[in-house]
């Protein structure tokens, strides 16, 4: 064990305290109200959280690496709920223990590891999720950085305005007629007048 460790114990045992008294609690509730395989995931999810909690106050972090899928494995995997605060909904005693849990993260020496290492709040965050209660300003996540697209559409001026339009082009003129076959270049083909209409008189009777 490191120098640190005795320095955060405190915090620690009460948080292995916590979780220990949150599993038992799932474990009554879930044999009282017959949540068999919930019972057992959400008991090995709660011993999850706390192993990963008591590993990053008193071992340095590892590069995380990747877990070959285990073979032989048929069907749809158990999932616990996602819901906020399911666990007090699927097992109600356990939400006597949610000001404890307040309690626990509103120390100062819980308060400092959590500023002193940020990947905790992995950890906490989803138990404050899971038993219903919102998490202390320390846990909040950074807010994300604008998308450089957005950024880059908000820098570029806007395009200018279209010009006015102007006045309305005239009638198109008609094309000139064509020129006579064989006569000089310039002439102009009229077409004929057409001859008069002779009127026939019809003696009368």
């Amino acid at each position: 064990m490191t120098a640190a460790a005795p320095a955060s114990s405190g915090f620690l045992l009460r948080f292995a305290g916590f979780i220990a008294a949150l599993c038992a609690c799932v474990a009554a509730e879930g044999v009282r109200h017959r949540r068999g395989s919930l019972t057992i995931l959400a008991w090995t999810r709660l011993r999850r959280l706390c192993a990963r909690l008591e590993a990053l106050a008193t071992r340095p972090r590892a590069p995380a690496r990747r877990r070959p899928g285990r073979p032989g494995r048929s069907g749809p995997p158990h999932r616990l709920p996602r819901a906020h605060g399911w666990l007090r909904r699927a097992f109600p005693a356990t939400a006597s223990l949610a000001p404890q849990l307040r309690a626990l993260l509103d120390a100062p020496d819980m308060r400092a590891f959590i500023a002193a290492t940020p990947a905790a709040g992995r950890v906490l965050r989803p138990l404050c999720h899971t038993i219903g209660i919102a998490p202390p300003p320390a846990l909040a996540l950074p807010p994300k950085p604008r998308p450089p697209r957005a950024a880059q559409m908000a820098a570029t001026p806007d395009p200018p305005p279209d010009p006015a339009p102007g006045p309305a082009p005239g009638p198109t003129p008609h094309p000139p007629p064509p020129e006579r076959p064989g006569a000089p270049r310039g002439a102009v083909w009229l077409r004929p007048p057409d001859p008069p209409l002779r009127t026939r008189f019809f003696p009368r009777s």
